[in-house]
């Protein structure tokens, strides 16, 4: 076995025991669903079964742990590892024929609820090791889709097709993650061995540096392609979860499909998140200092909260003089958003002013709350990442305790050190500065900066009688999208590359929208294509904008160059909604 695979498998096992308190959660979980309408036979029998899986895993660790493992001797313990997962598997598979009941769409709604959570929850753990991951998905849902598509119902059927689409993402996510892991693996192997041949010879070193450079391009990569390969999976589930949302339900299905709606956005928040802090710690972004509007900053970041703060009932105030300062448009305004954000979510009453003060050759920001207050022994604590201070419960709708840590980071880049004085009652105010400029020509928003889709959709003023033309490769991705267009009445054609939409262009097809995947195959990419398409389109020429997970700096620049909007994956149902011009649902 080699190192690498050797390493994961170990990492493997001392980590099999962080998943038994979520395994406890899920199963009680699953037996409150259950018990309104099955049997309380049945369900004791599944969930002495599902205690029996749990004592032999904690027998498995507990005999991995008596050992000493050589290298040679791993393999054996993957294959059981894998073995437990299949019964595990196809346990939790048994559900949909136990618990799920087609004449109470409620069982159904619940019983996937839950099968999703799982499988999804279950990728970061088996990345390790993706045939355990293979195993415990396949033997769940391949029962999901066989119990489904045997209803004969149409809703269960498109429902049951869904399914093995989440579960075939799945495979996917998790064989990303494996690489990941694969790569980090590889590069800690390495990092040990340039350190190894530094202390043999001074030669080495040209050669030490030059592998550090290709590590370093590597991980860039691996960030651009993870942005894009990593969304497509949370993508594809908020588009099947609207899906969901459109199908004839009563109350308590409802009730369930909200909450999956609400763990989707956790999950998507948490991601961009952590994107954002790996794409920092890895050097990706690299600071454009330039002059920089104080005033258009403060109009963008007052169009984005203004609603917030009025949906919270909290007053929103900016203040600013024309002031103009040298920096990085894009992370000083993330540096004020994450700030922004923040305080309106620790603030109950009263509101948060943002702040520029001239003080000498410095701009000093200030945003200033009226909230709860934040000890003094706490003031460095909420720079950490994950740590919210009143958030005891952990609930994901007060945020993620990412902003802060993000916001120290980004100011990092741009000389701006972030200081916070607080009185607990009495509120916070957190301060930065950057360097007066002289004024420059008018500013628009930033490249990365946040896109307001309902100023976009004024943009793109499609034609509405027209239908949308979809470009994306990814099939899942194709899929729900085209299911929800579908339900929701609009006319669309959802094509897999630049050829295929090409060639409805020269069948004489018009479109009013088109949106574009930027990776794309056959020699296309989205932006490419839309110029394409913009070329060989008869008038009216069609909205168009490219849809991405990427962030390179070179595309945003070029899109911008071209004028094409681009909006960051995933594109939520309800921005879905507001560009094609329909009504809120």
């Amino acid at each position: 076995m080699n190192p690498i695979r050797a390493e994961a498998i170990r990492t493997l096992y001392l980590q099999m025991r962080n998943s038994a308190a979520a395994a406890v959660v899920v199963t009680l979980y699953m037996i409150g669903t259950a018990a309104p309408y099955t049997p309380w036979p049945t369900i004791a029998g599944w969930a002495l079964v599902q205690a029996a899986t749990q004592v032999w895993r904690e027998l498995l660790i507990r005999a991995w742990r008596r050992h000493q493992h050589e290298d040679t001797t791993l393999d054996r313990w993957a294959n059981a590892y894998t073995l437990y997962m299949v019964v595990t598997g196809s346990l939790w598979g048994s559900t949909i024929f136990l618990f799920a009941h087609p004449d109470e769409p409620a069982t159904v709604a619940l019983t996937l609820c839950c099968l999703y959570g799982v499988s999804g929850g279950s990728v970061p753990a088996n990345a390790y090791n993706p045939p355990g991951l293979y195993a415990l998905v396949g033997f769940m849902f391949a029962p999901v889709v066989v119990r489904l598509l045997a209803t004969g119902q149409f809703e269960y059927i498109l429902l049951g097709v869904a399914s093995g689409l989440f579960a075939l993402t799945m495979f996917a996510f998790c064989r990303v993650q494996a690489r990941t892991i694969d790569d980090g693996f590889r590069i800690r192997f390495e990092n040990r061995a340039l350190l190894d041949a530094l202390t043999v010879q001074k030669a080495q070193a040209e050669d030490a540096r030059h592998k550090a450079e290709l590590a370093s391009l590597a991980k860039s990569q691996f960030l651009a392609a993870a942005s894009h390969d990593l969304r497509q999976p949370l993508y594809a589930l908020a588009l099947f979860s609207a899906s969901l949302d459109e199908l004839k339900l009563n109350a308590d299905s409802r009730a369930v499909v909200n909450n999956i709606q609400d763990s989707i956005g956790a999950m998507e928040s948490l991601f961009d998140g952590l994107l954002d802090l790996s794409k920092l710690e890895a050097g990706v972004v690299q600071p454009r200092l330039g002059p920089t509007s104080v005033d258009a900053m403060f109009d963008r970041l007052s169009q984005y909260f203004h609603p917030i703060a009025l949906d919270r009932k909290l007053d929103l105030r900016f203040r600013s003089n024309g002031e103009w300062v040298v920096s990085d448009s894009a992370l000083l305004e993330q540096v004020l958003a994450n700030l922004v954000s923040n305080a309106l979510r620790c603030t109950v009453s009263g509101g948060v002013l943002v702040a520029a003060r001239a003080r000498s050759s410095q701009i000093r920001f200030e945003v200033w709350d009226t909230g709860a207050g934040i000890a003094q022994k706490d003031l460095e604590r909420i720079f950490e990442e994950f740590v919210q201070l009143g958030n005891p419960e952990r609930d994901r709708r007060k945020g993620l305790g990412l902003g802060l840590s993000i916001a120290r980071r980004s100011g990092a880049l741009i000389g701006a050190a972030i200081s916070v004085t607080s009185r607990r009652g009495r509120g916070s105010r957190f301060t930065f500065s950057q360097p007066v400029s002289p004024p420059a020509g008018p500013q628009t928003a930033p490249m990365g900066a946040m896109v307001n889709i309902d100023t976009l959709k004024i943009q793109l003023a499609r034609p509405l009688d027209l239908p949308v033309l979809i470009i994306d490769d990814d099939r899942d991705v194709r899929a729900a999208l085209s299911d929800l267009l579908r339900r929701w009445g609009v006319r669309f054609d959802a094509v897999a590359d630049g050829e295929a939409a090409l060639a409805l262009l020269a069948e004489g097809t018009h479109y009013g929208l088109v949106l574009a995947d930027y990776r794309l195959t056959n020699g296309y990419n989205g932006l490419d294509l839309i110029v394409a398409i913009t070329a060989r389109h008869p008038e009216p020429l069609p909205a168009c904008m490219l849809i991405t997970g990427d962030f390179s700096p070179t595309l945003m620049s070029d899109a911008k160059a071209r004028g094409i909007p681009v909006i960051q994956k995933p594109l939520r149902p309800a921005q879905l909604r507001t560009l094609l011009g329909l009504p809120a649902a």
